[in-house]
């Protein structure tokens, strides 16, 4: 019996180490990447920081990824350009390798507490022509969180 479980073990790993490979050359990259801005249209985000302390704002991406979008001081505007789908409503990043990074929300917070801080800024995901831009402003709100709403309050 001894002599019969190690030519199974011996099978078993020449399997094993077979399988990599074999997945390797079957391996398909996503295929659902969209590279460049044709047909989408530009919106300017523009957010203002009412607080009296740094905020950074950040993009939560699809997939659990997420981008810093950046960091404004106090009285400053943070912008950035995001690129509208108009048939689906995406709202996307384009990152360095000219791909389309579809935004899932954008949190903005303070910089030395920002998941503690932080709130969702609103975005208006909606098929059709979009805005030129998009106008927040994040205020001290409730509970030490920050308020991030319309330009307009």
């Amino acid at each position: 019996m001894g002599r019969f479980n190690a030519v199974l073990l011996g099978l078993f790993c020449s399997l094993a180490a077979a399988l990599p490979a074999a997945a390797e050359d079957r391996y398909v990259p996503y295929s659902g990447i969209i590279h460049g801005t044709e047909g989408a249209e530009p919106v300017e985000l523009r957010i203002r920081n009412e607080t009296n302390r740094p905020m950074s704002c950040t993009a939560s991406l699809a997939h659990w990824y997420s981008d810093v979008i950046g960091t404004e001081r106090p009285g400053g505007t943070l912008g950035v350009t995001l690129w509208h789908d108009p048939g689906t409503g995406v709202l996307n990043l384009m990152n360095t390798g000219d791909a389309r990074m579809p935004i899932e929300a954008i949190w903005c917070g303070r910089v030395e507490e920002l998941h503690a801080t932080r709130d969702r800024v609103a975005l208006p995901f909606a098929a059709g022509p979009a805005p030129d831009v998009i106008e927040r402003v994040c205020r001290d709100g409730p509970a030490g969180r920050l308020s991030c709403d319309g330009a307009d309050g």
